[in-house]
């Protein structure tokens, strides 16, 4: 009997192997002809990846012995994801108006001790370092505004 997860690399490889299909017959446009990553070229490796571990797996030998993660749903952190998706949720939400910097601090903080992390020194340091730091990368280097501070600090929304 066939087990499941033939099923689903079979349908995987279908999938893959359409959409290299339309990646590959996708018109460009004329400037794109020469440029050295074309809107096409990200799709055209997924598809590469998706249709060789698709086929890995659809040769690979069948183990008809029990599996290991037969119960891995049950020990899964159920609580930890809620939360975790639910501040993704207020941190797009708050990003407006509070800022980046700020919101992104908080995210931090807030989501490592979610995950475990029992010192606030370390979650706070490592938030504001790090959301200092991807602000400056994205608004400065990259050249693309973000409202670094919320308007009551003088940020423009």
């Amino acid at each position: 009997m066939a087990r499941i997860d033939r099923y689903i690399a079979l349908a995987l490889l279908a999938f893959s192997v359409g959409y290299g299909y339309l990646a590959w017959v996708h018109p460009l446009l004329p400037f794109e002809a020469r440029m050295p990553f074309k809107p096409n070229t990200m799709p055209l490796g997924l598809a590469t990846l998706g249709i060789l571990f698709s086929s890995l797996l659809l040769l690979m030998p069948n183990s008809d012995g029990p599996s290991k993660d037969v119960d891995g749903w049950r020990s899964f952190a159920w609580k930890e994801t809620a939360l975790l998706i639910g501040l993704a949720i207020a941190y797009a939400i708050v990003l407006r108006p509070f800022g980046f910097i700020v919101s992104t601090t908080l995210f931090i903080i807030l989501s490592s001790r979610v995950l475990g992390e029992t010192n606030i020194i370390r979650s706070i340091t490592t938030g504001i370092i790090t959301s200092g730091l991807i602000w400056y990368l994205v608004d400065e280097v990259l050249g693309i505004y973000l409202v670094a501070m919320p308007a009551i600090f003088g940020g423009s929304s």
